[in-house]
């Protein structure tokens, strides 16, 4: 998980509006080799904008993400075992005041999430409860008119097992201490939804990588930003790939 964590903080160091989908897969996939890491442990997710709004999007062939919002569920396998970790940023460093509204939606569904992911809780409370907020934030920002109409927006599940295999297999009975979960909420609005214009086109999910233990949990992603404040922070710094250039070719 620290690998693909780390990956996750290198992109936003070196993402820029101007840079293409597939060349920021491949900063990810290059931390995770120079860690030693021996494969990805899935098709990299890189997608901006209405990219970011189609849940299993693999071709991350845009040539420039722009300003939109970027879409990244990336990990590594390292020794037999697969990490699973989405972040979702702005190119520009910057969210916009509707990105930013979305983003914190989800943020507040995954701590949501976070605090239902206790041993003896049924594998479905981190689901309910995320979906819950995002239920009540969509009505709240005139997105949807009816609670049930999230699900639209918010169609997958929030959890999984984690380990030899990305969705690995589990009892899906009770939640038990020593296994490993994820908590991915999201929210994507395509073009064309029946919604404000200004909601087009931003996709959003945030994903950790859960260590039920015996009095709660440990997100063992922790270290790839989640925050608003975290993210731009980030995003402001230097990255080593600021003065990597390769010549043209003609």
């Amino acid at each position: 998980m620290r690998i693909s964590a780390v990956g996750q903080q290198e992109v936003m160091k070196a993402t820029r509006p101007e840079m293409g989908e597939m060349e920021l897969q491949g900063v990810h996939e290059y931390v995770y080799k120079k860690y030693g890491a021996e494969f990805e442990g899935y098709p990299s997710i890189v997608g901006a904008g209405g990219n970011a709004c189609i849940l299993h999007y693999t071709e991350n062939d845009k040539p420039q993400v722009k300003n939109d919002l970027l879409l990244m569920d990336c990990g590594a396998e390292y020794h037999g075992y697969t990490a699973d970790v989405t972040r979702t940023i702005p190119p520009s460093g910057k969210f916009s005041p509707a990105q930013r509204q979305i983003y914190e939606l989800v943020l507040a569904a995954q701590e949501a999430g976070f605090a239902a992911c206790k041993p003896g809780n049924e594998f479905q409370a981190p689901n309910k409860a995320a979906q819950q907020v995002v239920a009540e934030g969509l009505l709240r920002l005139g997105i949807i008119k009816k609670p049930e109409e999230a699900r639209k927006y918010f169609p997958h599940g929030t959890s999984h097992y984690l380990g030899l295999d990305v969705h690995d297999s589990g009892t899906y009975g009770p939640l038990r201490a020593g296994s490993v979960i994820t908590v991915e909420p999201g929210i994507y609005i395509p073009e064309g939804s029946p919604c404000d214009k200004k909601w087009w086109n931003i996709g959003v999910r945030i994903e950790d990588d859960v260590l039920i233990t015996t009095m709660g949990y440990e997100n063992l992603s922790r270290e790839a930003p989640r925050t608003v404040a975290e993210v731009e922070s980030l995003m402001a710094k230097p990255s080593a790939l600021d003065d990597f250039t390769l010549p043209a070719l003609k």
